[in-house]
């Protein structure tokens, strides 16, 4: 499984963030009062986002480290990253409209790029 996370990871991103912006250019598409924080593409994203973590948990059990203070410090901080996120999302879309959407949705795929490079490059 450690080999295959960043590739899991990837592709869920990718996936993601390529519907996101197709989503935007075809917003007649959308399902009315579609909520992506619900269902399966929370679903998906939790998924994706977790895959690395799966394998910190994996390394740090098998450096026989302590769990509880590693988790909470980055319980702590996926928690502040995720507040702020969205608070910079909900100001964004103020802003940029119909491009938030698809500026989200580059974000997304840049992020699974990005593990995918880091798998490869270490």
């Amino acid at each position: 499984m450690a080999g295959a996370n960043h590739w899991i990871a990837f592709g869920l991103l990718t996936a993601l963030g390529l519907n996101m912006i197709r989503q935007s250019g075809h917003p007649e598409d959308r399902v009315r009062d579609y909520d992506p924080t619900r269902g399966w593409s929370l679903v998906a994203l939790s998924v994706a986002t977790s895959v690395d973590a799966f394998a910190v948990g994996v390394s740090l059990g098998l450096l026989n480290v302590a769990i509880p203070k590693p988790a909470l410090i980055i319980g702590l901080v996926a928690l502040l990253m995720t507040y702020v996120g969205t608070q910079v999302g909900r100001r964004a879309e103020t802003y940029l409209g119909k491009w938030a959407e698809r500026l989200g949705g580059i974000v997304l795929i840049a992020m699974g790029v990005e593990m995918l490079l880091q798998h490869i490059i270490s």
